[in-house]
C-alpha cells in the first residue's frame, strides 16, 4: 500500500500531440532498422527476434500510420483523443508495475461512469521504455517508470451494449491432482 504512482495529465489536444510526435520519432528510427532484412535475420541468429516479429506484425501498420500523419495531419496513436493521463511510479515501491495498474483500471472504470471514452495506448509505453525523450515531452522524469498511457475524449458513438467477450480460460487445481 506505498501508493507511490504518479499521474501526468496531457491536459489538451496539442500536449497529446506533442508526446505523439515524439513518439513517432521512435517508430521511425525502428522502422529504418526493420527494414534492413540483414539485421533481422542477423538478430534472429543470435537469439533476439524481437526485430523480425515486429517487422513481421506491426511494420506496415506503424508505416502507414506515420504517412497518414504526415501527410493529413490525422494521428492513429491517441485515435484523435483531445487529452491523455501517464500512469508512472516512484521509486521505493514494492509492486509498482501492479500498483500503477490497478489505479489505471480504476481510472478507466471512474472515466467510463463519466461518460467518457478510453483507451489504452500501449505503443506509447513501448516506445517509452526505449525513448525516455517521449516521458520528458509528457513532463514525466526521464528515469521515472511509465506503465500505461490512457487516452480519455467523449466517444464518437453510443453503444446499448458492451462489446461481446471471449470466453475466459478457467482452470480449477484441486490438492493432490
Amino acid at each position: 500500500n506505498s501508493q507511490l504512482w504518479t499521474f501526468t495529465i496531457l491536459p489538451d489536444r496539442e500536449a497529446v500531440l506533442a508526446v505523439a510526435r515524439e513518439t513517432m520519432v521512435f517508430f521511425e528510427e525502428l522502422n529504418r532498422s526493420a527494414e534492413r532484412a540483414w539485421l533481422r535475420q542477423g538478430l534472429r541468429l543470435l537469439g533476439k527476434p524481437e526485430l523480425a516479429r515486429y517487422h513481421a506484425e506491426y511494420y506496415e501498420r506503424i508505416k502507414d500510420g506515420i504517412a497518414e500523419f504526415r501527410s493529413s495531419g490525422r494521428e492513429r496513436l491517441f485515435h484523435g483523443a483531445p487529452a491523455a493521463i501517464l500512469i508512472g511510479s516512484l521509486p521505493g515501491a514494492t509492486t509498482p508495475a501492479e500498483d500503477a495498474l490497478l489505479a489505471t483500471q480504476n481510472i478507466l472504470l471512474g472515466a467510463h461512469a463519466m461518460g467518457l471514452g478510453t483507451c489504452l495506448i500501449g505503443f506509447v509505453v513501448a516506445a517509452a521504455q526505449r525513448r525516455p525523450a517521449i516521458k520528458v515531452r509528457a513532463g514525466m522524469p526521464a528515469g521515472e517508470p511509465l506503465y500505461a498511457v490512457i487516452a480519455l475524449g467523449t466517444p464518437a458513438e453510443t453503444y446499448l451494449r458492451s462489446c461481446g467477450r471471449s470466453a475466459p480460460l478457467i482452470r480449477v487445481t484441486r490438492a493432490g491432482g
